[in-house]
């Protein structure tokens, strides 16, 4: 097997496709990303891994900048040669995601080629939507327009600073004018709101969902993403969305929705050498 790298969205497409579409919840991340390069709208250029067998492509895998590689369902063998492949692509790739089996193994070969020390970050599990049970809370969801966008953009540079994970400030305008972005009102004032990126290969993923610390514990995150995830899914789209393990409270929200759990994620961070 032999490792090819493109940052064209329209190759991985046209030649990976397939192995996207194969699992297209296990690919939901690197599906949205190919998906948001083909509409134009990316505002960092990733790196697709492919792994090819002869002319067939039988694993992906992505590297951004900043952020990261990640792994989809890719061969055991061949993640040796992924590590080595975007090692000399960048070798300041600052962690990795994937299955637990197959991120443990990629940091390992990380560790040897890079020298540095690897640790884990967080876990994610990854839900999808069983039964909707919609909750009454009071209040209303609706699209976030125009005059939202700085409401929004203050919310997402919140969530980095509290979560150190979240959107793009810069990405929220597009997200926004792309219908992607939702708020809870109650009583004419926006108290939460949910996003959602492209749908890819029929599935749609929820994320980020936040709520100002002053208008938590109400019940308005739930009522949210229920009612988007309902939007969603009537508009023929699947629905899923990843949690933090170490948030107890919105796995909790999320499972009272009806979100079904899939499997779980590991970020792995390379700790650089002195």
């Amino acid at each position: 097997m032999r490792i090819e790298l493109t940052t064209d969205p329209f190759e991985l497409h046209a030649r990976a496709g397939h192995c996207l579409a194969r699992d297209p919840l296990r690919h939901t991340v690197i599906a949205t990303m190919v998906r948001n390069g083909v509409a134009g709208v990316m505002t960092i250029e990733p790196v697709f891994a492919m792994v090819c067998d002869g002319d067939a492509v039988v694993g992906v895998a992505i590297d951004t900048p900043g952020h990261g590689a990640y792994l989809g369902d890719i061969p055991a063998s061949a993640l040796p040669g992924v590590a080595a492949a975007l090692f000399d692509r960048d070798p300041a790739v600052v962690a990795v995601e994937g299955d637990p089996h197959s991120a443990s193994e990629f940091a390992i070969h990380w560790q040897r080629l890079s020298g540095n020390a690897f640790r884990l970050q967080w876990t994610t599990r990854l839900y999808r939507l069983g039964e909707l049970r919609v909750p009454a809370v009071p209040g209303i969801a609706r699209r976030a327009g125009d005059a939202d966008i700085d409401l929004c953009v203050r919310w997402a540079e919140r969530m980095r600073r509290e979560e150190d994970i979240g959107p793009d400030p810069r990405a929220v305008p597009d997200r926004i004018a792309a219908g992607q972005w939702w708020l809870w009102d109650d009583a004419g004032v926006p108290v939460s709101v949910v996003a959602h990126q492209r749908r890819a290969y029929g599935w749609t993923r929820i994320g980020p969902v936040y709520t100002p610390p002053e208008f938590r514990r109400r019940g308005y995150a739930a009522a949210a993403t229920a009612q988007v995830s309902k939007a969603l899914r009537d508009s023929g789209s699947q629905v899923c969305l990843f949690a933090d393990l170490a948030n107890p409270t919105s796995n909790k929200i999320y499972r009272d929705i009806g979100f079904e759990p899939v499997g779980d994620v590991p970020r792995f961070v390379f700790d650089v050498s002195e």
